[in-house]
Order: C-alpha cells, then structure tokens, then sequence
C-alpha cells in the first residue's frame, strides 16, 4: 500500500498515484464483495477510506520493548480514527518470552509484555496475538496476560482510548503517555506508560478524569492487583514506575449505583423446523454498554452476537434465552417463548436429491 501511493506512470493517462490506489482497492472491493472484510496495511491514512472495513494505524510490532514505543506513535495520534474511519488495527500483541533472530533487541521482560498488550488494549479495536502459543502456554505469568478479563473488555466495549497529552506530553518522555477510557458513568480505565529508562512518577488529578471529587472513589491496579494505588486530595498518585513500563488503574465511583443494560430483543413469534430463523438484539446508545450478548435457545445450543440464525430440527416451544452483560457486571436478562412446528425430512429421496439429469432422462 505504501508502495503504491509513489507517484509514477499509470496506463490511465493524467491518473495521481491516490487516484490508482484508490481505483485498485475499488476493483478488489467489487471483486470480493460486501460480505469480505478488507484491512489495509499502511497507506495513507485518508484514502482507503470508504473502501477497506480495518486499518493498520502503526508500524509492525514486534518482540521488543524499542517496537512497542516505535508502535505507540502512530496508535496515540490515529486514536480518533477508530469507528470513524474504519476499525483501528494497531498490529499483534506479543507477550511471551521468545526472541525472534531477525529482529534486534532482547526478549521482552513482563513488564514490556505488559506494555505491548496494554498499548493493543487502548486501541479498544482489532486484538491480535503474534506469539508462538506452544511456548506462551509455558509462562503462565505471560499467559494470563492474554486472558486477562479488564483488557478483554476493553476490546469488547470498542472504544479507543484518549491521549490525555497528546500534544503537551513531557519532555522526559518524548511521546504521549497516557490515557483514559470511560467504561460507563461509574468507572474509567487509567493508562500509563513509562517509555523512558529511568522511574517516572505522576500526579493525576482526578476531576481531569471528569470525576466529582466530592464522591467516593476507588481505584485498582488492572494488571498487578498487589500493587497499591494512592489517592489523596482528589489527586491520584503513580510513584516510582520502572523503566519500560504500563501501570492500567481502573476507578470506580462508587456513589453510583452499578446498572444492568437496557436491551431489546427480536424473536418471532414462530418458526418452522427445518428453516433457520433469525433473532436480534439492541443496546440502548443511553443505557449502559454492552460487551457479550449470549443467546441459548433452549435446544441444548447457543451462540453469540447482536444477530443470530438458528435451526431448530424438533417441534415444540422452546424458550429463548439472551444475556447481555454490562460493563459494571451486571447482565439483563430476557427470555421470549418461540414455537416450532412441523418436522425435518430425514428419509432419502434420490429423485428429489438428484443433481443433473440428461436429455434421456438418465439418472446421474
């Protein structure tokens, strides 16, 4: 992509190199339809758009601490992109311990694992694993990184995180460093990364967060819940940050109450076995985000998503299930009665299965 956008001759005469670039991405468009999700790799920013569904938004990650910073630049400025655009794709996450020959640097230490995964989790998009998962399976401390819940619902909510400094970060560390995520009304995800060499410390003073500091606040560290995190004076206190590293703090208010989601649900009335039929599902845009939708559908089945499609092969009324669960950790709850009627044809046939028949009416 980048490639394509140098200026040169072009068998449509007076074309700009945008103009074949945009052309090429129409042609693979219309060739592989809607139903394909596209992602472009590099290019400039603003072309594609339109066309492609994802984006790579920064250079290759890697397995090293010099890439993830590399990395961060292009993820901090492009935040905005994120569902504006296209879906945001900062590049694969890499936590385990493996050092990869041709790329310069040492194996990442935890905490610049951390710093990579927490980097892919503020993009609040596309999350990507780039590790040999033989080896990341034998580091359980890396590992759980991967499974690590708050980050998961990062990604489930697909919000990008705001650069707090974007355009007045510190003179130590050369480069945005930190962000906030607004869950909900309740609770907001602090990050913070020390891109320098040295320990930073931070004072982060909480009504920047857009919290009332008449209310009570607490706050945990995401990634090393034995870490202690201070608030004092509505300010909220980082000390001592290694070198290399991300502190992830989640504070929560809790002068407010935790609220389900408000959800509603599609399911007809009736469906015949044998024929798929399909359910849905909405979220209010006022209510409290929704990062998992589970159906079951009362046949032993189940699956997830905002729309589904479901055979049923047995008549009976079935009731269907559907879990929404919200960010503060409580979930609504619906169940809807849907009748099936008639059966599944089980018997063979093969006049009614054939595929081809000829002119003489000869079996094929």
């Amino acid at each position: 992509m980048d490639d394509t956008a140098i200026e040169g001759f072009y068998y449509r005469p007076h074309t700009t190199a945008l103009q074949a670039q945009r052309i090429g991405l129409e042609i693979i468009r219309n060739a592989v339809g809607n139903d394909v999700l596209i992602d472009k790799d590099g290019s400039p920013m603003l072309n594609p758009v339109g066309i492609v569904d994802e984006g790579r938004i920064s250079t290759d990650t890697a397995h090293s601490f010099e890439a993830s910073k590399t990395a961060a630049t292009g993820i901090t400025a492009r935040y905005y992109m994120h569902r504006n655009f296209f879906v945001d794709d900062p590049d694969a996450f890499t936590v385990s311990h493996q050092a990869v020959p041709d790329q310069a640097g040492q194996p990442p230490t935890l905490d610049e694992a951390e710093v990579s995964i927490a980097l892919a989790a503020v993009s609040g998009s596309m999350y990507e694993i780039g590790d040999d998962l033989t080896r990341l399976s034998e580091e359980p401390e890396r590992f759980a990184l991967a499974k690590n819940h708050d980050l998961l619902q990062m990604i489930r909510l697909n919000h990008a995180s705001v650069p707090m400094d974007l355009m007045e970060y510190s003179d130590e560390d050369r480069q945005p460093s930190i962000f906030v995520l607004p869950e909900d009304q309740r609770q907001t995800v602090l990050t913070v990364f020390n891109w320098t060499d040295t320990k930073r410390s931070h004072s982060i003073p909480l009504d920047d967060l857009r919290f009332s500091l008449q209310h009570e606040l607490h706050a945990r560290d995401v990634l090393r819940p034995e870490n202690q995190v201070t608030i004092s004076g509505g300010v909220l206190r980082l000390l001592d940050q290694p070198p290399h590293s991300v502190r992830m703090i989640e504070v929560v208010d809790s002068s407010v109450p935790p609220v389900a989601p408000s959800v509603t649900v599609s399911i007809p009335a009736e469906a015949q076995a044998g024929k798929p039929v399909r359910l849905a599902c909405a979220s209010s845009p006022e209510g409290e985000p929704v990062f998992g939708f589970h159906w079951d559908f009362g046949d032993g089945t189940s699956s997830d998503g905002t729309q589904v499609v479901h055979t049923y092969t047995r008549a009976g009324t079935y009731s269907v299930r559907l879990v929404a669960e919200g960010v503060d950790g409580l979930a609504a709850q619906s169940s809807t009665p849907l009748k099936v009627s008639g059966a599944v044809n089980t018997e063979s046939n093969f006049k009614q299965s054939r595929r081809f028949v000829d002119s003489e009416s000869h079996w094929r």
